[in-house]
């Protein structure tokens, strides 16, 4: 499994525009996020890395965590424009692999609360209104997308295909995110994952 940059803004472009940043390098100054992305890269990203191609092992983790050393001012609207679209092409992929491994997959399962969110929400967590650019959505996959069942979401026509609603223990962790994102917002739900992994690791 090959990950670029793309796929790496788009596990921060939701969450850090719901969160009320408006570019990429706003977003990479606050640690919470820079460290959210760092923990994705390690744990979800390099250990299919390290079966693939153990001899660059050390290049491509140096390569990844560098590509956000140099923030840039790029808008995280932009990066927001036609999730349908871009998020089976950069993103589940990933979530395949850890599904299939019965790996951690809270990362995952935030970036789509967050996403499912920003659909419906149509204000950030400060209030502030923005519209909405999603061209490859489908009548029937507005339906899903506003059902009072937020799980329906996993379901549009652009994600189906993963299957992602036949794994319970994602299921729930997703409607679990997307009801603490409505109710408190994605700081302190992405808070919370950090307290969680530290105190896992200090156990």
């Amino acid at each position: 499994m090959k990950t670029n940059n793309q796929d790496l803004l788009m596990m921060l472009a939701y969450p850090a525009f719901l969160a009320g940043y408006r570019t990429v390098e706003e977003a990479l100054n606050d640690h919470l996020f820079s460290n959210y992305l760092n923990v994705f890269i390690e744990q979800d990203v390099m250990p299919f890395a390290e079966a693939q191609d153990a001899i660059n092992l050390d290049d491509n983790r140096q390569q990844w965590l560098s590509q956000f050393s140099r923030p840039t001012s790029d808008p995280l609207a932009n990066l927001c424009v036609d999730g349908a679209s871009k998020l089976p092409a950069l993103i589940l992929p990933t979530l395949r692999d850890l599904l299939a491994q019965n790996r951690d997959v809270q990362r995952m399962a935030f970036l789509l609360a967050a996403y499912g969110h920003y659909l419906c929400a149509g204000t950030d967590d400060k209030g502030v209104s923005y519209e909405l650019n999603d061209a490859h959505f489908h009548q029937h996959d507005w339906a899903k997308v506003n059902s009072d069942d937020v799980a329906a979401l996993l379901e549009i026509s652009t994600i189906a295909t993963a299957r992602l609603h036949t794994y319970s223990h994602f299921v729930a962790m997703y409607k679990s995110y997307r009801t603490q994102i409505a109710k408190y917002g994605v700081v302190f739900l992405l808070k919370q994952m950090a307290y969680n992994r530290l105190a896992m690791q200090q156990a």
